[in-house]
């Protein structure tokens, strides 16, 4: 016969672990809003280090800054919109490696879950120097 302590204590282990799969898979399906202390304020990067037709891609700040052919310059909040995943650079633009969302170089959804864009950031260039705001 099983002690009644045992069965009361299996009983708490076991909702003990279901309490924590329940928070990572609720942190897992949920959007990250205001993900990262180092993504606010300003960064600014030489001009010279964004290459053209391509992206310079700072995941600490969780931004990219996109140059084209024509030489014109725009930055880009790399969360998607879907859940707010860290997107990556490819040579065909942005790929979520979450769900599979795929964006145009532009930001632009190619492909879904994400239902939008990826947000633009404000951009001055002064001095060599491209200096992106989140504000």
């Amino acid at each position: 016969m099983a002690e009644p302590g045992r069965s009361r204590r299996s009983a708490i282990q076991t909702l003990i672990v279901s309490l924590l799969g329940a928070a990572g898979l609720w942190r897992f399906l949920t959007p990250r809003v205001g993900a990262g202390g180092s993504s606010r304020g300003a960064v600014s990067v030489p001009e010279a280090d964004v290459p053209i037709e391509g992206a310079l891609v700072l995941p600490q700040h969780r931004l990219a800054v996109v140059r084209d052919g024509g030489g014109e310059f725009l930055a880009l909040d790399i969360a998607c919109t879907h859940l707010g995943c860290t997107v990556t650079a490819t040579a065909q633009g942005f790929a979520c490696p979450c769900h599979g969302s795929r964006f145009d170089t532009y930001g632009q959804v190619l492909r879904g879950p994400a239902p939008r864009a990826l947000r633009r950031l404000a951009l001055d260039r002064r001095d060599g120097l491209v200096r992106v705001s989140r504000g």
